[in-house]
């Protein structure tokens, strides 16, 4: 996989969190309404998804190195199990679905935006070109 398709995944799943966060917001009435969801909750988990979408791009575009595919991986993993669990309880009638999906977002959401912010702190230099250095022979700790 090139660096370039990894920098370009990076950004279209930080589109993708972005377009999620909007849909929140913008049918956050209707989800309340017709489906019960907790207003306040769905606001926050909407901000805490536009967070994380902005840090993943800006990871894309500032660094992009493929080193933390792992964490998108872990997220989104999560994200599907939680999501076929809240449906579950959805199914069955359980009133905590919503809070299980929504908790889950307000929570790895922030983490994930964390970790990218961090990473597109590196000088706007992909990590691939910038050589990491170890303790070792020619350098110290």
């Amino acid at each position: 996989m090139t660096a370039r398709m990894v920098r370009l995944g990076f950004l279209a799943d930080g589109v993708w969190k972005a377009l999620v966060g909007v849909a929140m917001l913008a049918l956050l009435r209707a989800l309340v309404d017709e489906l019960g969801a907790p207003g306040w909750l769905l606001g926050v988990t909407a901000a805490a998804v536009l967070a994380s979408a902005a840090a993943e791009a800006a990871y894309a575009v500032r660094n992009g190195a493929g080193t933390h595919t792992k964490y998108l991986v872990a997220y989104d993993s999560g994200w599907v199990l939680v999501s076929v669990l809240a449906l579950v309880l959805a199914r069955s009638d359980v009133g905590l679905a919503w809070v299980l999906w929504l908790g889950y977002q307000l929570v790895a959401a922030p983490l994930l935006a964390v970790i990218f912010a961090r990473g597109a702190r590196v000088e706007g230099t992909p990590a691939s070109t910038v050589p990491r250095r170890r303790p070792g022979r020619y350098w110290r700790a």
